[in-house]
């Protein structure tokens, strides 16, 4: 029986209840490559908490502007995710 390493991981995500937490934490390891190399030069995402992605940002002029692009960058980062979500974008 040969099974692929990327299926045995998900199984075991599943049966020790953490697959959710671990996919979401796939929206840090994403940050750069979503919202592209100007953004990134600026950002870095930090953590996933509860469904919140956590943002540093630079600068309050840098912040001020990513406020209004939040639903287009939480649309992007759910597209890439495999089967969960990021409820919210906290930029501090």
């Amino acid at each position: 029986m040969t099974i692929q390493i990327g299926k045995a991981i998900d199984k075991m995500l599943e049966k020790l209840n953490i697959a959710t937490p671990v996919r979401q934490w796939e929206a840090v390891a994403l940050w750069d490559e979503i919202v592209g190399d100007t953004i990134a030069h600026h950002t870095r995402a930090e953590k996933v908490q509860y469904g919140k992605l956590y943002v540093s940002v630079d600068s309050p002029t840098w912040r001020n502007e990513l406020i209004f692009h939040k639903n287009e960058l939480l649309d992007k980062i759910n597209s890439k995710l495999r089967g969960v979500k990021i409820k919210e974008i906290v930029l501090r």
